[in-house]
Order: structure tokens, then sequence, then C-alpha cells
């Protein structure tokens, strides 16, 4: 699933600034968990983000992010066959 940044404030100073977020960039989002030591919000873990060396900040919370909405591979397959 791909997502964009719509926040990108008021991270905790155990995150490096290599590490956050940037508002209004694309993400690939590649594990999604409840984080039940954050009161049970959403989190996410991002293809282009490594957090591994800030443990146990391990996921962003999933309230930074829309998701971007892609057309079904099925729908895109019927639109390439009427142009072509």
């Amino acid at each position: 699933m791909h997502v964009i940044c719509i926040n990108d404030k008021d991270f905790l100073p155990e995150i490096p600034l290599n590490k956050r977020v940037k508002e209004g960039e694309k993400y690939t989002v590649i594990e999604a968990t409840i984080l039940k030591g954050h009161g049970g919000i959403l989190g996410y873990k991002l293809e282009e983000i490594d957090l591994s060396s800030c443990a146990p900040y391990l996921y962003f919370a999933a309230s930074r992010f829309v998701p971007i909405s892609e057309p079904p591979v099925e729908k895109l397959e019927e639109v390439l066959e009427e142009v072509f």
C-alpha cells in the first residue's frame, strides 16, 4: 500500500532527522500493526525508512499518512485493452 505523509511534526528526539518522514512524500507500507504500548494506535513500517536502530520506536503512527488510491489491476488492464 502506498501512502503520502501529511504530518512530519512532533517526533521524539530519539528518532534521528534522517529517519523521519517528510510531509508530501510518498511511502510504501510493508507492515501494519496495533501499537499496544501507544494506546492501541495503528503503526506502519515503511519500505523507505529502516527504524531498526531506533528500538523500541519501530513504527510510524498511521495518522501521519493518507493512503493513495490506486486503480485495481483488473481495471487498468481493461483501460489498456481499450487504448490498444
